[in-house]
């Protein structure tokens, strides 16, 4: 039996790796492209776009969540490319705990799974020299269940692989049973997929010892930093992937370059705007023309804007708030000219925390009034200590406050005011926010050095500009 799995492997590498090394791979996107014009032209999303049978790629305008919410909120018949009952809803996070609803078709994810998924999870297990993915191997993942698009992927999973990967444990678990369950199972998990923080900091430390894992795969940013500390606690490295509710699963991880990834073309057509270029997400339809950097155009140092089209979802020429830096034209280790990419950050001006919370300008003017703070202007940053992220608030009052309780009326706030942070203090089992009080006069000194009409970045000022406003206030 273990001859037949083992064979079944073998056979199933060529099939599941080829794209990294196939040549021709553009010209098989853009076959991919065409088909899929073709099919959405007769739908009423693809209407709304001016998709005609003679429509080229570029010729259909950049759009967002605003365009296809009213579809996925009130779905008919013929709006959509597949039968309504193929698709199953789907919630992510908005801003400051609001979800976005999609609908998202079973024959996608089906696809997306025995095609990236099942190449991830292979390329997930190399060890800097050959594959060592075994069927029947354990993978254990801590995301969200219920309606997350996770917990959808799970489900899929374990209904089609046949044995092929065990998953565990049940993803509508509570976070810190998953963490439980890793902690006391960890000798027979040989995947895990997790945030960096919550190895470092809730699991290496109850388990006292490095252990082995033949892949620990995530999504952090901050993995980069950290490659050398995960390999220390699991073997080996850190592998990365880039993937969204919007996207599926796009990517495989790179090896040669830990903390990386490279696009599966078979299974989206990603394209990207080079990073002055950077398109508002939030606006329904871009009227102006863009040209777009393709797959095979990219280049190393580059940061572009990520603008997605799965091949088998309705989304076409989806803007996508992320920016992400081109690293180099190829992994030699997995043999394969394709680009590698890392993420950079989010082309909004969001406050984001392991991807927890994402918290606005606006709101955090909002907590800030109703926590009753009287304060003159703030920014904030997101800094990284040790595997944490967190938010350091530099704050101008208008009249004195203790700074400890300044702390508590926001943080309290913003408990209050944002699911998403209460979650992230509480599956994560740290305090996120940083208060740093500023001398009277702080902004105005600030502001009357620059030029032009000047004007406060309240979240993630300029690092030069971050100085000017200190030094200004010491």
């Amino acid at each position: 039996m273990e001859s037949v799995k083992k064979t079944i492997i073998e056979a199933l590498k060529p099939w599941a790796l080829g794209f990294l090394s196939d040549s021709r791979y553009r010209d098989k996107m853009d076959a991919k492209i065409e088909k899929k014009i073709r099919r959405i032209t007769n739908i009423t999303l693809g209407k709304e776009l001016g998709v005609s049978s003679t429509t080229k790629l570029d010729d259909i305008p950049y759009n967002s969540y605003e365009l296809y919410k009213k579809y996925y909120e009130k779905p008919v018949e013929g709006h959509f490319l597949y039968d309504i009952n193929d698709y199953v809803t789907t919630l992510t996070s908005g801003t400051m705990g609001r979800p976005k609803k999609y609908l998202l078709p079973k024959t996608a994810l089906k696809n997306n799974l025995s095609n990236t998924g099942l190449s991830s999870i292979l390329v997930a297990t190399h060890d800097g020299e050959k594959i060592t993915f075994e069927f029947g191997d354990i993978a254990y993942t801590n995301v969200p269940g219920g309606n997350q698009i996770s917990a959808h992927l799970t489900e899929i999973a374990k209904k089609g692989n046949f044995g092929f990967v065990k998953n565990c444990p049940d993803p509508n678990l509570p976070f810190q049973t998953k963490v439980d369950y890793f902690v006391n199972n960890y000798k027979n998990i040989d995947m895990a997929f997790m945030t960096v923080t919550s190895l470092l900091d809730e699991i290496y430390p109850r388990i006292g010892e490095p252990f082995h894992l033949k892949a620990f795969m995530t999504q952090d940013a901050s993995s980069r930093v950290f490659k050398d500390e995960i390999k220390k606690i699991t073997g080996s490295y850190p592998k990365t992937t880039y993937g969204s509710t919007e996207t599926l699963f796009a990517t495989v991880a790179s090896i040669e370059y830990p903390g990386c990834y490279i696009f599966d073309w078979r299974v989206i057509y990603p394209e990207f705007l080079p990073e002055e270029s950077v398109l508002d997400y939030n606006v329904s339809i871009v009227e102006e023309k863009y040209d777009s950097v393709k797959l095979d155009e990219v280049e190393p140092g580059e940061r572009y804007q990520l603008v997605a089209t799965p091949y088998l979802m309705e989304m076409t020429r989806y803007i996508m708030p992320d920016i992400m830096e081109c690293v180099d034209t190829g992994d030699d280790v997995l043999g394969t000219d394709l680009p590698v990419f890392r993420y950079h950050a989010r082309s909004d001006k969001l406050m984001v925390l392991h991807n927890f919370t994402r918290i606005a300008e606006e709101e955090l003017l909002q907590v800030l009034k109703e926590a009753g703070i009287p304060f003159v202007d703030f920014t904030v940053k997101k800094e990284l200590a040790g595997s944490k992220e967190y938010m350091r608030m530099y704050l101008e009052l208008t009249q004195s406050m203790d700074t400890e309780l300044v702390y508590k009326k926001i943080d309290d706030k913003l408990t209050e005011f944002d699911r998403d942070w209460n979650d992230l203090k509480n599956f994560l089992k740290y305090n996120p926010l940083i208060i740093e009080l500023l001398p009277k006069n702080s902004f105005r000194n600030y502001l009357y050095k620059k030029h032009g009409a000047p004007r406060i970045e309240r979240i993630e000022m300029r690092e030069e500009r971050l100085k000017m406003l200190l030094n200004n206030s010491s």
